[in-house]
Parts: C-alpha cells; structure tokens; sequence
C-alpha cells in the first residue's frame, strides 16, 4: 500500500512548465480602414454597427467586427474601444435599431 506522502513527494520533484513566451507584434504596414460614408448618429438612441481596431501593433488590426448595440449618448460623442488594446477603435458603419430596446 502506498502513502499519500510518496505521492506528494513525487509532484514536487518535477519542475513546473512555463507558457511559450509569444513574440511582440510587428506594426502593420497597411493604412487602417475608413468609413466609406461619413457616420452621423441622432443622440440618445440604439445603433448596431461595424469597427475595426485601428492600432497596427494589435491583432485586432482591420479586423472588420460586429456590435450589435450601441448607444449614442448626445450623437457627437460615440466611442468604440477595442477588447484586445483598450485603444479607440474605426467606426466603419451605423444603422439605426427598429425598434429601439425598451426603457428600463
């Protein structure tokens, strides 16, 4: 019969493993993408739209994503960050929810 010492014993002598170490992100030498239309938002309603991360060091870089709702706040000043780089992401479009979600 063994004892549960030997086994804890045995798991300490072996070294723990580090993750590979990823290397840094080259700059990307393609220009961001642009809107093709200029965006206008009407303030304090719901909008779906596209973005794109516009840092070129983030893997997210022209990455076209989805949003499903955002909101527009006073209209002039609507921001989409990026999840990966925590920068501003490129709004690319914006189209107005129908039917706007229900106040809460």
């Amino acid at each position: 019969m063994s004892d549960i010492n030997d086994t804890q014993q045995a798991t300490d002598d072996v070294p723990p493993v580090d993750p590979p170490v990823e290397p840094d992100p080259q700059p990307s030498t393609e220009p961001p993408l642009q809107p093709t239309e200029p965006v206008f938002f009407q303030p304090y309603l719901w909008y779906s739209a596209t973005c794109c991360c516009a840092t070129n060091t983030c893997p997210n870089y022209n990455v076209v994503q989805e949003v499903p709702m955002m909101y527009s706040n006073n209209g002039s000043n609507v921001v989409i960050y990026c999840g990966l780089c925590s920068k501003r992401a490129t709004i690319l479009s914006a189209a107005l929810l129908d039917p706007q979600p229900p106040e809460e």
